[in-house]
């Protein structure tokens, strides 16, 4: 099934339930080697069974959430999480899959790919060594649904979308978890003016239906005020407030 969706003339090669498309170190993003370098100079073990499970029980017990893992549960075929870095959100998703579906979880950087890779045993699921700034290695119309979780740390969000959209089926799915900052707030002001996508829930979702997609329905799963943490980047003022909402959007039939 897995090769059938990759594009013909891209080279890859596969280790396991592995696919490398970022085949030598010199093509891999820069954050992910810094990542990457932290994490094995450090001996960071992720423990990403651990992870699956708290995953499972944070998705699973808030009621938006669950809505959001039932939507993705209720997709058949191929889907694909994107940017899917060590959180292991997406564990819930391993509940209801079949054995004619494929789950495909995609990242940039070498410690937390072999973590997911040896974490779950499902012989329909796959890794994919992947460098999401550039053109995504499916082909047109060939995944169920994609899905993600805080995509805003791709720099070219908006051409993921659009490259999202292209590999979509008609009438495929994207589900989204992202953060957003309220209308006409300094963060908001800042990051519209640097053209991101994300600097508003009314942006996003203007930018996803100016591609083609049709947004079926969102919920606000939580609200802030100020930084999540010290060292956070935005918001940019303690009193700019954001919220996380969880976004559904399908591809027109045409």
């Amino acid at each position: 099934m897995i090769s059938s969706i990759i594009k013909e003339n891209i080279s890859y090669t596969r280790d396991g339930n592995i696919y490398h498309f970022i085949l030598n170190d010199e093509s891999r993003p820069r954050w992910s080697k810094a990542l990457d370098s932290f994490l094995a100079g450090n001996h960071i073990d992720l423990h990403m069974d651990r992870r699956y499970i708290e995953q499972r029980e944070i998705m699973t017990k808030d009621e938006k959430r669950k809505r959001f893992v039932d939507f993705v549960s209720a997709a058949k075929g191929v889907k694909v999480d994107l940017a899917s870095g060590p959180s292991g959100f997406f564990s819930p998703f391993f509940d209801t899959l079949a054995s004619d579906d494929a789950f495909i979880i995609t990242d940039a950087c070498p410690s937390v790919i072999a973590a997911h890779s040896s974490a779950c045993n499902k012989e329909n699921f796959y890794v994919f060594d992947v460098d999401l700034d550039k053109a995504l290695p499916f082909k047109d119309e060939s995944i169920d649904i994609f899905t993600g979780n805080l995509l805003n740390n791709v720099n070219n969000y908006a051409s993921l979308i659009s490259e999202v959209y292209r590999c979509l089926k008609p009438k495929g799915k994207f589900a989204v978890i992202e953060m957003f900052f309220d209308y006409g707030c300094k963060t908001y002001e800042h990051l519209k003016a640097q053209g991101n996508i994300w600097a508003s829930y009314e942006t996003f979702v203007s930018y996803c239906e100016s591609v083609g997609f049709v947004k079926l329905n969102s919920e606000i799963i939580n609200t802030r005020k100020g930084r999540i943490s010290d060292g956070d980047l935005y918001p940019l003022d303690d009193n700019d407030c954001s919220s996380d909402r969880t976004i559904y959007f399908e591809k027109s039939e045409s």
